[in-house]
């Protein structure tokens, strides 16, 4: 029993790696072949079993083997006994410029300031690197697999996260997109490869909706095989399975490269995660509130994954690790079209170390496992379609450097703990390979805030619009935790008082200067669909409603609900930042924006115009919160009587159109 929960992280982890992969293989192939969702589920669920045995007979012939290499062939140091005396002097460069850097960039302002946190944490990774690498200490040994009672703590904080994230209800705006996906698929049982918010498949699709990440089908094809609604399925099953998926997989990052004490590491690490989870694009907010979103498992999930199986393979030339990293790669980009450019850019970060270090053929093979798949698909989609998501949506400028600093590393105290924690990392890791690795992490990303650069670099790919989450290739929540476990050599009394005190202070820190994932009182009292009950009523309603055929209009939250629940009920906008893919001042984005205005009640729009563009766009039915007379006297004017009417909570009349109307296909 004891064997099996010590077994369980690193079994459930890569057996979520190689089935996700399978799937985005299966699904890719799919593309050419175009069958229905629930035909490829169906043929990756019969693969699976094939799967699992390939993979119990590689590991059976990995324990009989019992094949390792020691650390300081991995990591290119000689062997000879190591000198305690030496880390003060050694380390005092690379952690007196880190904390410098540290302090610049999350207390300063002004460029002189970030000129300065830069240079200072090239100077802190570089110094620190060489003096790793020149170093005549063997380094540390390599850690044995997970203890029994490592086990059952990580076991229950990953059920606890479960259990907790179907208690959130921290709506994110982009739902309607994912979680409308997943609708279209389950009701359907199509894939929907052009426009599906908008019209029926009319327009092409958005730069929001490239035919890449295979993740939104696939939980529609779940709740399809399943009977159960996708949005269901999304929030109850799903979402806990990743949470497990997600705490398991930093447990494994911190089991390998943690210099002492993983479990207050984790504990530390999980504290932060938590804690610190402010407004929509921080770092920590694509944790629980967002990890229904491929990114979020991508960025919280396989970004330290990725990093565990390069450490596997540097330290023990494991080909299973590299097979592993190769389907990691494979499952990255069926999650997210982002990983088509993070990862590449983290096999660089991992490999300039290695190309440094003249380990040729170990850079060759990581850039390979880990960069092969995304940069085909990548080129492949680029030459298909133009684009892909958000990653060619060249209208949106590059955030400045200290907001992108701000989004992954925060600014403030806590921006300064987190920078520490990047810029000092290659000194506060188990030494050997996980510093060699965190090191190029950390310049690389140091390299690209340098001004100017992150900009060209945008200008010459058209990639300018996700270049802020560069930092994301960091493990940060990792190495925050490792600041718990940090020891001046020698230090007897003073290394008792920090063992409580530091971890002590840290937690404090994040409690008092963070936003928790329950701010805004988004916990509720049983779990939820991540939209608040009201509007979900609203909107099961409805789709209840005698409908003439046509667009439903609404107030916009409503707007964005309905996809969520049906495919079947076609709304005015269902958000309208995707509209910018149709030209924002086109006739048919200024339609639905005035549209949805009227809807709202937000300001008053002319009854002609709005008479003008309900039939250009094609609405039969218009339905408004009781408290809105706007519509109410300009329905005579706009042909419209009231058939519905719903009470409070969510008290709301609805007008349908007395005249046939006939939807216009596009701009």
């Amino acid at each position: 029993m004891n064997a099996s929960v010590s077994a369980a992280p690193v079994v459930l982890t890569d057996a979520a790696v190689v089935g996700f992969a399978l799937w985005t293989l299966l699904y890719h192939l799919n593309l050419v072949l175009g069958l229905r969702p629930s035909v490829v589920f169906v043929a990756w669920v019969l693969t699976l079993p094939v799967a699992a045995y390939v993979g119990w007979r590689v590991g059976r012939r990995r324990r009989n083997t019992g094949r390792s290499v020691h650390e300081s062939e991995a990591t290119g140091a000689p062997a000879a006994a190591a000198d305690r005396a030496a880390p003060l002097r050694r380390y005092a460069l690379p952690i007196g410029a880190g904390v410098g850097a540290a302090l610049l960039a999350a207390l300063g302002s002004g460029s002189l300031s970030w000129w300065l946190a830069v240079v200072l944490g090239v100077v802190a990774v570089i110094s620190a690197w060489a003096s790793s690498w020149r170093s005549t200490d063997p380094g540390d040994p390599v850690p044995a697999g997970t203890t029994p009672a490592q086990a059952y703590v990580v076991m229950l904080a990953a059920l606890a996260a479960a259990v907790f994230s179907t208690f959130i209800a921290r709506v994110s705006l982009d739902d309607v997109f994912y979680v409308g996906k997943s609708v279209w698929v389950a009701e359907r049982d199509q894939i929907p490869y052009r426009d599906f918010l908008f019209t029926e498949g009319v327009l092409p699709a958005g730069s929001a909706n490239p035919p890449v990440p295979s993740f939104e089908v696939f939980v529609g094809a779940l709740a399809r095989v399943l009977h159960v609604h996708a949005a269901s399925t999304t929030w109850y099953i799903v979402l806990p399975l990743l949470a497990i998926f997600a705490v398991l997989a930093l447990w494994r990052l911190v089991q390998r490269w943690a210099p002492r004490r993983p479990l207050l590491v984790f504990g530390v690490a999980l504290t932060y995660i938590v804690l610190v989870a402010g407004y929509p694009d921080a770092l920590n907010t694509y944790h629980l509130p967002r990890l229904t979103q491929g990114k979020s498992v991508f960025v919280h999930a396989l970004i330290p994954l990725a990093w565990v199986y390069l450490t596997d393979f540097l330290e023990t030339r494991a080909r299973r690790a590299l097979v592993l990293l190769g389907l990691l790669s494979v499952a990255a980009v069926g999650l997210t079209t982002t990983a088509v450019i993070l990862l590449p850019l983290l096999a660089v970060a991992a490999v300039s170390m290695l190309v440094l270090m003249r380990r040729w053929r170990d850079a060759a093979l990581c850039f390979a496992a880990a960069s092969t798949y995304p940069l085909l698909v990548g080129v492949g989609a680029r030459f298909a379609s133009g684009g892909l998501d958000e990653t060619v949506a060249t209208y949106i400028a590059l955030r400045p450097l200290r907001t992108i600093y701000e989004l992954t590393l925060w600014l403030g105290i806590l921006g300064v703990i987190a920078g520490i924690a990047m810029w000092c990392g290659p000194v506060l890791l188990r030494r050997g390979v996980p510093r060699v690795l965190v090191a190029g992490a950390a310049l690389t990303v140091t390299l690209l805030l340098i001004p100017g650069v992150a900009a060209t670099a945008g200008g010459l790919t058209g990639l300018t619009a996700v270049l802020w989450r560069i930092p994301w290739i960091v493990p940060v929540p990792a190495l925050v935790g490792m600041l718990a476990v940090l020891r001046p050599p020698r230090s007897g009394v003073l290394d008792r008082v920090l063992a409580v005190g530091l971890p002590a202070a840290l937690v404090l820190a994040f409690a008092v200067y963070g936003s928790p994932m329950w701010t805004a009182d988004v916990v509720q009292a049983q779990p939820s669909w991540r939209m608040p009950e009201t509007r979900k009523d609203v909107a099961f309603w409805i789709t209840r409603l005698d409908r003439p055929p046509g667009l439903v209009l609404a107030p916009t939250p409503v707007m964005r609900a309905l996809p969520q629940v049906t495919s079947r009920v076609r709304v005015v906008m269902a958000r309208d930042l995707y509209l910018t893919d149709y030209d924002m001042e086109s006739q048919f984005s200024q339609d639905r924006l005035l549209l949805g205005r009227f809807a709202d009640g937000t300001e008053a729009v002319p009854v002609s115009d709005v008479k003008a563009a309900m039939g250009r766009v094609g609405v039969s039915v218009v339905c408004v919160w009781r408290n809105n007379r706007a519509v109410a006297d300009a329905a005579p004017a706009l042909g419209i009587e009231r058939f519905a009417a719903r009470k409070s909570p969510g008290g709301m009349y609805c007008y349908r159109s007395k005249e046939p109307v006939t939807p216009v296909g596009g701009p």
